[in-house]
């Protein structure tokens, strides 16, 4: 017994005696602006939050800027004037911008002075919602949603499609897409992450992105889920100048209802 209180002992000893509190040298970073701005056909069709980066050892804490200049310019040269709102966001209250138009952002804070644009697409149309039994569930309650999309002609076309089942919380999984295969006027987007079952209510959202929005969330979404061809940590691609993190990012809204029905296709 008391040779096994020794060996418990020594073990404690041997456990204690071997931790060692490391610091890593991590070198500070300097503060960055940061702006994370849309421009979409709803309203408040333009939003801009500005905030600051923050060093590794610094204490989280999130604090939008409000003293700032924010101005928005169209092609004709018009100006709006941003004003915050309760939550720090900087709108266009009730501006209605128009579809194929290019808008600029004019962004005066601190030592920070910049303009950045982003194009607001043209609305899609869905064409049709198909829907197929999941090859894997082999249950007529496991039914796979095929959206199909207006292709715009002698255009390059980006999307995003979000699903979504009334009744059912909504999540953010996403399907994004381009109509560089896509020749006959209509892009298809198999959605095999989500199953619905006859009687559900099936809510789309259909993004129509610029391009450099979907190159944006292309590249956030490679860093996010790790693929081989992402650097961790890295910054995707973006408009904004080279000293600034953020995006302006520009898509059209489409939304549409569809009952899943009881026989195929529907």
């Amino acid at each position: 017994m008391k040779r096994n209180i020794i060996i418990l002992l020594a073990v404690i000893f041997l456990s204690t005696a071997c931790e060692e509190e490391v610091v890593l040298d991590l070198k500070s970073i300097e503060k960055k602006l940061i702006v994370e701005a849309t421009l979409t056909d709803e309203l408040p069709a333009v939003r801009v939050l500005l905030s600051y980066s923050q060093d590794f050892y610094d204490i989280p804490e999130y604090e939008p800027i409000i003293q700032a200049s924010v101005e928005l310019s169209d092609e004709d040269g018009e100006m709006t004037i941003l004003v915050p709102d309760s939550a720090g966001f900087f709108n266009s209250g009730n501006l209605v911008p128009r579809n194929g138009e290019k808008y600029t952002l004019h962004i005066n804070v601190d030592d920070y002075s910049f303009n950045v644009s982003s194009l607001l697409p043209e609305k899609v149309k869905t064409e049709s919602v198909s829907f197929v039994p999941n090859p894997f569930a082999g249950s007529p309650d496991s039914l796979n949603a095929f959206v199909n999309v207006q292709n715009p002609k002698a255009q390059e076309s980006f999307f995003r499609l979000f699903l979504s089942k009334i009744g059912v919380p909504f999540t953010r999984e996403f399907y994004m897409l381009d109509n560089t295969l896509s020749d006959n006027g209509v892009v298809t987007m198999p959605v095999y992450y989500k199953v619905f079952a006859p009687g559900d209510t099936m809510v789309l959202e259909i993004r129509h992105l610029n391009r450099e929005t979907y190159t944006y969330y292309s590249g956030l979404n490679e860093n996010i889920s790790g693929s081989f061809n992402s650097i961790a940590p890295g910054n995707p691609n973006t408009n904004m100048p080279d000293d600034i993190y953020g995006f302006f990012a520009g898509y059209s809204i489409t939304r549409d209802t569809v009952i899943v029905g009881g026989r195929f296709p529907y």
